[in-house]
């Protein structure tokens, strides 16, 4: 009966490591196999880099404390 508490209690730090899944990306010749991202301004914006950064500008410009409660 000891046994088998002693058994019922290791059971679970024992499979503590089997559920580990390697996190690594996959690598192929030094090189990584994903697929690369595109940038925000490349998707959104149709390549335009300009219009996104004044997107963010005027976005930062409304979250700015000071000018809004400085109209």
């Amino acid at each position: 009966m000891r046994a088998r508490r002693l058994a019922v209690l290791l059971l679970p730090v024992l499979l503590c490591g089997c559920l580990e899944v390697d996190q690594h990306p996959g690598w192929k010749e030094g090189q990584y196999a994903g697929k690369r991202d595109n940038r925000h301004f490349q998707t959104r914006f149709h390549g335009d880099r300009f219009a996104w950064m004044a997107a963010i500008m005027n976005r930062n410009d409304k979250q700015n404390e000071y000018n809004r409660a400085n109209p």
